[in-house]
């Protein structure tokens, strides 16, 4: 995860390096100047990249995972990240894993609510819900927002899903303007 600094903006990457494949690139994302992305202590997984060497020298990551967390510096908040990443070569097949995963996620959770966004040439799907989750080792069950953002990359035949969850809801809230607009920013292809 390396970040370049542009003005008020700050590009951040997620990447993953396998020891027999290489260096991959999952995405990289542009974060609003109080913003960070930092690494977790569980390692990312890379288990496919793509045949084609694009930008610096590197290759997409076509299978594999990363979690990471989001940080508003400004407020002093951390938000969970994790992304996952398939290769599927059928747009359709796609889109019905994305609507599959998405009512599978209504029926868990209480949903607020559901769009479609348009970024690097692609329609993205996004839920925010509420849910309820019993956290390891503690007998209470913990009340969750989260946001799952899902869009299919033809370009590089990527299935591409984040979710973003956090048991601070009022922040979370707040703040989810904010995070549509930074997994909005991504960039999937060149």
């Amino acid at each position: 995860m390396n970040s370049v600094e542009n003005g008020k903006e700050c590009e951040a990457v997620l990447a993953a390096t396998n020891p027999l494949l290489g260096r991959g690139v999952f995405v990289f994302l542009k974060l609003p100047e109080s913003w960070k992305l930092l690494k977790t202590s569980m390692s990312p997984e890379c288990n496919a990249l793509g045949r084609e060497i694009v930008g610096d020298g590197f290759r997409w990551i076509t299978s594999g995972f990363i979690h990471a967390i989001l940080v508003d510096e400004q407020k002093n908040q951390a938000y969970p990240l994790f992304l996952d990443v398939k290769e599927i070569f059928d747009n359709e097949k796609a889109l019905e894993i994305i609507r599959r995963r998405f009512d599978k996620l209504a029926s868990e959770g209480e949903r607020i609510e559901m769009e479609k966004i348009h970024i690097n040439g692609h329609e993205a799907h996004c839920v925010t819900w509420i849910s309820q989750k019993k956290m390891f080792l503690k007998r209470k069950k913990v009340i969750l927002a989260n946001l799952e953002y899902a869009t299919y990359c033809d370009a590089t035949k990527r299935l591409i899903l984040f979710r973003i969850s956090s048991s601070h809801i009022e922040n979370f809230m707040e703040d989810k303007e904010k995070m549509l607009s930074i997994l909005s920013s991504l960039t999937c292809h060149f």
